[in-house]
């Protein structure tokens, strides 16, 4: 900090007279730190309105108040703010409320709201400023109960409060919440008659609406006689924050048909709702309206437009914003990554994410726990143990949830032994209840659904107790392993034994159980007696199962149901046609084809890849793009006369398209999955696991051609498919050929 030069000659200009200010010197109550005490560069505090007489060592001063009251709001660091404390205590200025004011700030600004409280007690007068102040810095810093109980202090000592004490006490009361106190903070209000104070009314509506009483914070708002966009913008936010998207918007419309612009906070809020929505018309129409007020230089406002474009599944746009950010916080380069990672974008979250290392701020567990989350969804176990290295290495406090998510993504990366050993070993030898979740989900989508089924029961007897998402991982283990009566018991256990209502994923789950299994006319009756209303992934579950077993009349029944709600999904057109196709009814096969091209849809390319070493290799269907795809394709034909020779058969029937016999065995033989393990027999040594990840479900000709290269190769192969994993060794797969 530079030296404040006075205007005139300073007072203490000789060694002798020079007031040099020590640990001693200040009120005992306000700490020294070494570091403060020993690195501080800031120069010593001089001033030139101090006149000294001598006698008895007596100091008389007449202290400049403008330059006291510029020291206290200007200081950042906790050595000169200390200097200006004891200045004030020895001048006998601590008595003055605005400086006592500004002193109670300065600490708090730092972080030492005990040394702001301790200021405040040496007044212990009835001046109203030093009790706003007091419980704007408790609610600031998130202290609401020491708010609440300065308010209550503030009654019982028969201080007046104002409009600028209510503000402060209802938004610590919306913070907790509190709503029980808040009322009794209005009546205070209406007794007061501060109850039409615009600030002391956006405030109620705040406190209302956070607090989960929406409709009482709408009745305030509506009755207001005179509203600014200050409350506009709380009963906006309150929609919002309540999810409440569409009655947020419609609340913004109002407000600007009533002749208010809104500012970057309003903007902020709006993005949020615009994002719940996911609606990109709207996204787009925002975004102009905060360019044209030029409030995208605000760091927040543009962290809410990455994010409200992301969440409306527009990553290129988002990626935009952040690219033309002139500045960027932690906030901005998490958005971007969340952004990519919600949308399955994961190589370019890791792709930034090792941008950010290099010229970015340093990650945190947040950080972390997006880029972990990213890795599991590319399913590479290299970058999986490389990201737990850099946790590790770069000393990141790791917290419960970033355990957890470390735990998921060895499991969704194949590597499910060190996912159990972490869980073995706890965070610190805690483990919580969403600990429980993932390692039950980690089970089932390996396979091994007695294992999932035994640590529910092992959970019990911890006495932690399941959620909805314990469930949902639990029926969905059930239903990859096939144990359909366990599951059964697991779904009625959930209302009668743990008082948890099924939720319309927990009956996808129990839909796809039944209809893997075959039972297809139970699965339709259970969708019947649905509380709720079923939704797309319900028939989805329903017509995946159709599809499985050829049941083409049931499957239309769930299809109908599906194109009405979700029009626009390609997979669902993907599955009926693939049960016509199953039924070689081509012309409903063309149908549905000409459907989704007139409607704009493609159905998802097949792709697969394969890490070898550092190295990842990806394949489409028929690839001729990988630089060694000619010595693939001689690998598989030879292959193939193998597996011919042990009794493979190639199952015609998974080709869905109208093409002559022949012609679709050589189509089955390049298939991407195909390719991918081909490569990695040809490089992988001998004795490792082949590990291929694919974005679509396995088909059936792959699967049994997996089994007899385990068996003839000699080879332990693993496939992580759209739906859970598949371990194929000694001719056997893992999910018994129950997927």
């Amino acid at each position: 900090m530079r030296s404040l030069r006075p205007a005139h000659r300073p007072l203490f200009s000789s060694p002798s007279s020079t007031l040099l200010f020590s640990a001693a010197a200040l009120p005992p109550s306000v700490p020294v730190s070494r570091e403060e005490s020993e690195d501080s560069q800031d120069t010593p505090l001089t001033t030139t309105s101090f006149t000294t007489h001598g006698g008895g060592g007596r100091v008389a001063r007449c202290l400049d108040f403008p330059l006291f009251d510029r020291l206290l709001k200007t200081h950042h660091s906790l050595r000169p703010l200390q200097q200006v404390h004891a200045l004030l205590a020895t001048g006998g200025l601590l008595r003055h409320p605005h400086l006592g004011s500004q002193l109670i700030l300065a600490y708090a600004n730092l972080g030492f709201l005990h040394c702001s409280r301790v200021v405040f007690e040496e007044f212990n007068g009835s001046n109203s400023l030093l009790w706003n102040t007091m419980a704007r810095v408790y609610t600031k810093n998130g202290c609401s109960g020491e708010a609440v109980e300065l308010y209550s202090c503030m009654r019982r000592g028969g201080i007046p409060a104002n409009n600028y004490t209510y503000p402060f006490v209802l938004k610590a009361c919306a913070f907790s919440p509190m709503v029980s106190v808040g009322k009794s903070v209005h009546c205070d209000v209406i007794k007061t008659g501060f109850e039409s104070d615009v600030f002391v009314e956006a405030a109620l509506v705040d406190m209302y609406s956070k607090c989960g009483e929406i409709p009482h914070g709408r009745k305030l708002f509506d009755g207001m006689l005179e509203r600014d966009l200050v409350s506009w913008t709380a009963m906006i936010t309150a929609y919002e924050q309540s999810e409440k998207p569409k009655e947020s918007l419609l609340l913004f419309h109002q407000m600007q048909e009533e002749g208010f612009v809104a500012d970057r906070v309003t903007s902020i809020t709006v993005a949020s709702a615009v994002a719940q929505l996911g609606d990109t018309r709207t996204a787009r129409s925002l975004h102009g309206f905060i360019i044209r007020n030029s409030f995208l230089a605000d760091v927040a406002v543009g962290n809410a437009v990455i994010s409200m474009f992301a969440k409306c599944g527009d990553v290129k746009l988002a990626r935009l914003v952040f690219d033309a950010m002139d500045e960027r916080d932690g906030i901005s380069w998490n958005s971007m990554l969340s952004g990519y990672a919600q949308n399955g974008h994961a190589s370019e979250a890791l792709a930034l994410f090792d941008q950010m290392l290099f010229s970015g701020p340093e990650p945190n567990p947040v950080t972390l726990l997006v880029v972990v989350s990213a890795c599991a969804h590319l399913g590479s176990l290299h970058l999986a143990r490389q990201l737990h290295s850099f946790v590790i290495s770069s000393n990141m406090e790791v917290n419960m949830m970033l355990w957890n998510a470390i735990m998921d993504m060895y499991a969704k990366c194949g590597d499910l032994d060190t996912a159990v050993g972490l869980f073995s070993v706890g965070l610190d030898g805690r483990r919580d209840v969403n600990s429980w979740n993932v390692m039950i989900s980690g089970f089932g989508m390996h396979g091994r659904g007695r294992e999932a089924l035994k640590l529910f029961q092992d959970m019990q007897e911890e006495g932690v107790l399941p959620n909805h998402i314990t469930f949902t991982s639990l029926l969905s283990a059930c239903s990859h392993a096939g144990l359909i009566q366990e599951g059964k018991e697991a779904f009625n256990d959930m209302g009668s034994k743990f008082m948890i209502a099924p939720m319309a994923k927990h009956y996808v789950c129990v839909v796809d159980m039944l209809g893997r299994a075959g039972r297809l006319e139970e699965a339709r009756d259970l969708i019947a007696q649905m509380p709720i209303g079923p939704n797309d992934a319900v028939w989805g579950a329903l017509l995946g199962a159709c599809r499985i077993h050829g049941n083409r009349e049931l499957g239309e029944f769930a299809a109908k149901r599906l194109f009405h709600l979700e029009p626009g999904h390609s997979g669902y057109y993907v599955l009926m046609s693939n049960v016509y196709a199953a039924s070689t009814k081509w012309d409903e096969v063309g149908k549905l084809r000409d459907t989704m091209k007139s409607r704009g849809l493609r159905k998802p390319a097949a792709f697969s890849v394969i890490e070898i070493g550092r190295e990842v290799h990806g394949f489409h269907t028929a690839d001729l793009c990988h630089p060694d795809h000619a010595e693939i394709y001689r690998k598989i034909e030879s292959l193939v006369e193998e597996m011919k020779v042990a009794g493979y058969e190639p199952d015609v029937a998974c080709v869905l398209h109208d093409v002559e016999e022949e012609d679709k065995a050589q189509i089955l033989n390049l298939h991407s999955e195909k390719l991918a393990v081909a490569y990695g027999i040809m490089k992988v040594e001998a004795g490792r696991p082949i590990q291929v990840t694919k974005n679509l479900r396995i088909c059936n000709d792959c699967h049994c051609a997996f089994k007899f290269l385990s068996q003839i190769c000699g080879r332990r192969i693993v496939v992580r498919d759209a739906n859970r994993f598949h371990h194929f060794s000694e001719g056997a797969c893992s999910c018994r050929d129950y997927w």
